[in-house]
């Protein structure tokens, strides 16, 4: 019931409709059993002599299909309010685990796989449809209106009242055996429920590697084993509750399983007379069919609780550390004062300190897996970090919105992401509301332009889910043009030149160039050439900074450096011979 509750509060902007729901319900459920009292008053004034021919029977019968009626109009009208109320806490829910998601550290969230959120947002959010459409405004009726039917058979004779309650206690033990089982049954099911959309999106999604590859055999074991997996634990689920479910289905229902055997026997021993005998047949068949429906909603409490207990954690788990300030500096600088972080109990980063200064370019080097893209990503407060400070504008990241760490700051990653739209919304995301010169100038900044002219529809071309129409190159200058047209005060370019081909590569460079004025931009490089011209160059290796300065001071004293730029000199020396 806790979470039930829980699952209620979820809709309590929309109190109103559900409690209106509930009313119109209960109305239903009244008028469904009220054919069952005119039923009985026209057999018994029947018996008695009292009921008055044929006028009479069209009345009754007249009442009974009115009623009927009622209840099916009465019933749609709850539901429609039960439903509005339903599907506008979904949205807002969906909303609030959206946002949720936004302010988790990155590797939580990248740690757990798509289909991990998938099933969150979609089903466990989902299943809170059935708590508040049906469970709360359909299930309290259809329980509280046989109650009261069974206190009227009571009053009545209390014999016939304990005979009606027959078929509750094998139910209610069938019942709990099976909430018992689901509970136990749920964790297994629901993990191999989300390894399995893992699965699936990673096996559509990595088709085109699969393919190249040759792999297509062993990945599509891997996809048969998690299916086969689900299938197993669903099986086994189903199967353990069968039984119960069978129980429960044929013996709730089944009301009269005592009265009418027993109610004979104590009619032909003359201690019950036929018109009580026949009232409480009639209102056991009355309360049979609200209380299956009440039924029905009881396989979906342990998938409820579960629902719920998984969302709860996930509303309560820790996100990244923010404050009330709202303004940063159009001429920011950026500081890393004896900066450490690690993933989990794996140090990544050990006393990093540097400053970037505005109107400045800050270059990252270094091996791979030393430390760069950690360090760029922790600027834009995806983690918080273990120990030290990283300032903007002489104040902690972590005393700034959100939101306003966002509008500060422009990243553009080696991992290139576009939603599935046109290239003129993909580029127009950073700043909705700018003119199509301004996309169109930004596009031209990054060397784009011109191949996006060339398409059949422009910039009204779709690029398809993540970009998937376009090459690697394009879709990098449409995010380097998504940066440039948001204009920030800090640039975070994370290997954003990596895909570029030679001739591209010195455009965008003039054009980071460009954007310098009064900016703060912090590069990671792999092709040291790029970045030559550096203000400052930050060597990085194994999570330490090895090194800093200006290229010709580096490569006089630096060794790894030196290393480094042999590297790039000779791969930019085979390029050339190609």
């Amino acid at each position: 019931m806790v979470y039930m509750r829980k699952a209620i509060g979820y809709a309590a902007e929309y109190k109103k409709e559900l409690w209106l729901a509930l009313f119109l319900i209960l109305l239903s459920v009244i008028a469904g059993v009220m054919p069952y009292f005119v039923a009985n008053k026209m057999i018994v004034g029947y018996l008695e002599g009292t009921f008055g021919g044929t006028k009479s029977v069209i009345l009754a019968c007249s009442a009974i299909a009115a009623f009927l009626i009622l209840k099916s109009v009465l019933n749609a009208a709850g539901i429609t309010f039960s439903h509005r109320a339903a599907y506008g806490t979904l949205y807002e829910m969906r909303k609030k685990f959206s946002d949720k998601i936004a302010t988790m550290p990155l590797g939580d969230v990248t740690g757990n796989g798509s289909g991990f959120y998938k099933k969150k947002i979609i089903d466990d959010i989902g299943s809170l449809e059935v708590a508040i459409a049906h469970i709360f405004v359909e299930g309290i009726p259809n329980l509280l209106i046989p109650v009261i039917v069974l206190l009227i058979i009571f009053t009545n004779d209390w014999r016939m009242g304990l005979l009606s309650l027959g078929s509750l206690p094998v139910s209610f033990l069938a019942m709990r055996s099976m909430m018992a089982n689901g509970m136990k049954k749920m964790p297994g099911y629901y993990g191999a429920q989300s390894k399995l959309n893992n699965t699936i999106i990673d096996y559509i999604a990595g088709m085109d590697v699969v393919k190249i590859f040759g792999q297509t055999k062993a990945s599509y074991q891997k996809y048969a084993a998690d299916v086969e997996n689900y299938r197993e634990y669903a099986y086994d689920w189903t199967a353990s509750s069968w039984l119960p479910m069978s129980v429960i289905g044929v013996v709730l229902p089944c009301t009269v399983i005592l009265t009418l055997p027993v109610g004979l026997l104590l009619y032909a021993a003359g201690s019950l007379s036929l018109q009580t005998f026949i009232f409480t047949l009639l209102l056991n068949l009355s309360i049979g069919i609200p209380f299956h429906k009440a039924y029905m909603f009881v396989p979906t409490i342990p998938n409820l609780n579960y629902a719920v207990e998984s969302l709860e954690k996930s509303f309560e788990s820790p996100g990244v550390q923010t404050g009330d300030e709202q303004t940063i500096s159009d001429h920011a600088d950026v500081m890393f004062d004896r900066v450490s972080f690690s993933y989990g109990n794996e140090d990544v980063l050990r006393q990093i300190s540097f400053r970037a200064k505005p109107g400045t370019l800050t270059a990252l080097v270094g091996p791979s897996g030393g430390g760069k893209s950690t360090i760029a990503r922790l600027l834009v407060h995806f983690w918080d970090v273990r120990d030290g400070s990283i300032k903007v504008g002489g104040k902690d990241i972590r005393e700034y919105t959100a939101d306003a760490l966002a509008d500060a700051i422009s990243f553009v990653s080696q991992d290139n992401f576009l939603f599935d739209g046109t290239i003129l919304e993909n580029i127009r995301i950073s700043k909705p509301d700018s003119s199509e010169e301004d996309v169109y100038a930004a596009a031209k900044a990054a060397a784009c332009h011109d191949f996006i002219m060339a398409l059949p529809e422009g910039y009204d071309t779709q690029v398809g889910l993540d970009g998937g129409k376009l090459s690697g190159g394009e879709k990098q200058r449409i995010t380097i043009a998504r940066a440039i047209l948001k204009d920030s005060p800090i640039i975070v370019l994370d290997e954003a030149t990596a895909y570029i081909d030679t001739e591209n590569e010195d455009l965008i460079q003039s054009a980071i160039h460009h954007l310098l004025e009064g900016k703060t931009v912090i590069m990671i490089a792999h092709r040291l050439h790029s970045i030559m011209d550096a203000d400052q160059i930050i060597v990085v290796d194994k999570g330490e900074l090895i090194a800093q300065g200006i290229h010709e001071d580096l490569l006089a004293e630096c060794r790894l450096y030196q290393t480094l730029w042999k590297a790039d000199t000779e791969v930019k020396g085979w390029q050339m011979e190609v």
